[in-house]
């Protein structure tokens, strides 16, 4: 093969690589942009969008609680373990806490809560199947509670008010998010395939310059 005949296909493939690639990051951009149009455009039931949707009774309801008429569900006593799951939980003023017993034999006492507020809890012990729901407007802080047979095993929750209805640093407070969610809209394939035909390129073209590149089968026919 000859040396410039050799440069031209080299010189092809690399640039068939790079289009490839290229054409993957704008299929990436463009089905990004189209998500993220669609999620701005779906409206919910409350005449909110897809990406800022509200619960019921935000807007006047309760006294205007950022919180008021969301419900966060916590189990007591999951499969007969001695706990409460999740042990802690985060809402805003407004919002309403449910236990659900899987187990009989417990309930849900108060130990310690801030000032001026005025939950009682549970003190019932009740049956499998059992709900018990309180809605708390505040003040905001830390609500610790217990089953009071079996607080010396470790059986305590807590449910903290405040203002963002998550945890500090936003720790725990949502699902986990795609990468493309994130602002970094990609597809490993296309990105995959460019990089494999550049190595290929790459390799190709090292082994004939090795090989060839002061031998006469890299030379001109007419060539001296």
């Amino acid at each position: 093969m000859k040396r410039r005949d050799f440069l031209k296909i080299a010189t092809g493939s690399a640039g068939g690589a790079a289009a490839i690639g290229a054409a993957g990051a704008r299929s990436s951009s463009t089905s990004a942009a189209v998500q993220e149009g669609e999620g701005n455009n779906t409206t919910s039931g409350n005449g909110t969008s897809g990406n800022a949707t509200t619960s019921e009774g935000d807007s006047g309801e309760d006294g205007g609680l950022p919180g008021a008429g969301t419900t966060k569900t916590v189990t007591v006593a999951p499969n007969g373990q001695l706990v409460f799951e999740p042990e802690t939980v985060y809402i805003q003023p407004g919002a309403t806490v449910e236990w659900e017993w899987a187990a009989g034999g417990h309930n849900v006492v108060p130990d310690s809560i801030p000032e001026e507020a005025s939950w009682e809890g549970h003190e019932p012990l009740e049956d499998s199947g059992f709900t018990y729901s309180h809605t708390f407007e505040g003040p905001t802080g830390e609500y610790d509670y217990v089953c009071t047979p079996h607080a010396g095993a470790g059986m305590v929750g807590t449910v903290v008010v405040n203002e963002s209805g998550q945890a500090p640093g936003g720790e725990g407070g949502g699902a986990e998010l795609h990468p493309e969610e994130m602002g970094v809209p990609f597809q490993a394939h296309f990105v995959g395939i460019a990089t494999i035909l550049m190595m290929i390129v790459s390799l190709v073209y090292a082994f004939f310059v090795l090989k060839y590149g002061e031998s006469q089968h890299a030379s001109a026919p007419n060539k001296e």
